[in-house]
């Protein structure tokens, strides 16, 4: 063999080693910044898991995760793929406009959406009970999630899930109305306005701020509809609130995947009332700063849509010392968050859980707890009936 042809086989040999030595004593991440998510933890050697494989496909998995310049790697490939023009990337669906989320092409039979939407428009009647039988009020939102509200933006030989959406609310609709649950179905509203550019996001799969306060406006304005209350929001016209937008780049989940080298570009906006309203806030207990946006140091640090009430937290109170205000609960996952900042402005106290991450005890207990006058879950097209994590109120999973 040739001197160069040893030399070359050696360093790619030498290469190899020291990645992988490299992979297996460097310091480990848990998560991705850039592709939002958590990262594989080393697989536990069990008899079983060697026997069946998984041991083996688990510490591939991990290897993959961990590799020594994954990350470097991985955004070389996506600069390449942007320069040649794919549609998709990184499970991310590339428009002239918007981001969206790749859908695939398997999802719930019109039998199963049937089944699930019963169940759960059913249990979601037994937590009305428990809330009517102290003088509460209980209403379920959905909220059209960006691929939705952008649905017509996928190229027609792409899965865009609009067939299904329309199915599984149709479905839920008609078993919510049978079994008495207030539903207010955000998709709807924002077809009365026009389905405004504004409402959702174009890099992230969270409505904006202003959708937000679409959503928390249209809920205030049921809950006075069905309830005779009087509650109040601030106005835009009239200046009762003021939309700023951030100098700071945004980077939406979807534009994270890309690392940011998308050429689409989105912005998020903080809100400020006319109206001075003092607050006291607590997460999971703990006093904390009287914040509900969290501002980045400058204009240049960039900012994610953590931006809202600082992120997601498994339970936050709001207390304003209004007692002749109602007190409310809001519930659901990080879809809250943006209403969050806005929906203080109308109650004395205001709870929210985050229901991945709350696990003191269910949904269904809290509300016996605290028994607030006013209870609002919050989910979004995409797990409408799905009563894991978010919505599984008292405990339960569902049925089959």
């Amino acid at each position: 063999m040739k001197k160069s042809s040893v030399f070359c086989v050696s360093a790619f040999l030498l290469f190899i080693v020291a990645a992988a030595v490299i992979t297996f004593v460097r310091p480990k991440d848990t998560y991705s910044y850039y592709e939002n998510r958590n990262l594989s933890a080393f697989p536990e050697r069990t008899a079983e898991a060697v026997s069946d494989g998984s041991y083996f496909s688990a510490i591939e998995t991990y290897c993959i995760d961990h590799a020594a310049g994954r990350n470097t790697i991985l955004k070389l490939k996506t600069a390449f793929d942007t320069l040649v023009g794919r549609l998709v990337i990184s499970d991310v669906v590339v428009t002239d406009d918007v981001l969206l989320d790749f859908k695939d092409y398997d999802y719930e039979s019109d039998a199963e959406v049937d089944t699930r939407s019963e169940w759960y428009a059913r249990k979601l009647s037994e937590l009305t009970d428990i809330i009517e039988g102290y003088g509460g009020y209980y209403c379920y939102v959905g909220v059209p999630c960006q691929t939705n509200y952008y649905a017509d933006k996928y190229p027609s030989y792409l899965e865009n899930h609009e067939k299904r959406t329309d199915i599984i609310l149709s479905t839920f609709t008609k078993y919510m109305n049978e079994y008495g649950v207030n539903f207010l179905d955000m998709g709807a509203v924002a077809e009365e306005n026009g389905n405004p550019v504004w409402f959702s996001s174009t890099t992230d799969n969270h409505y904006s701020l202003m959708g937000a306060y679409l959503t928390y406006t249209s809920i205030i304005d049921k809950i006075n509809r069905d309830t005779g209350m009087s509650l109040t929001y601030p106005l835009e016209e009239d200046g009762g609130i003021v939309f700023e937008k951030l100098p700071n780049r945004y980077l939406g989940s979807r534009e994270r995947k890309l690392f940011g080298l998308s050429r689409i570009r989105d912005s998020l906006y903080i809100a400020s009332f006319a109206d001075d309203i003092p607050f006291t806030r607590y997460d999971s207990g703990n006093l904390m700063d009287s914040y509900v946006y969290a501002l980045p140091p400058d204009e240049w640090t960039q900012v994610l849509y953590s931006l809202y009430m600082g992120g997601d937290c498994p339970e936050t109170v709001i207390e304003t010392s209004r007692p002749d205000l109602p007190d409310i609960l809001i519930y659901g996952d990080s879809f809250t968050n943006a209403v969050e900042c806005l929906a203080y402005y109308s109650f004395d106290t205001m709870y929210s859980i985050d229901l991945r991450h709350y696990k003191d005890m269910t949904l269904a207990e809290f509300i016996e707890l605290k028994k607030p006058d006013i209870v609002i879950g919050i989910r979004d097209y995409e797990d409408l009936i799905t009563p894991y994590l978010n919505g599984d109120v008292f405990g339960l999973l569902p049925v089959n």
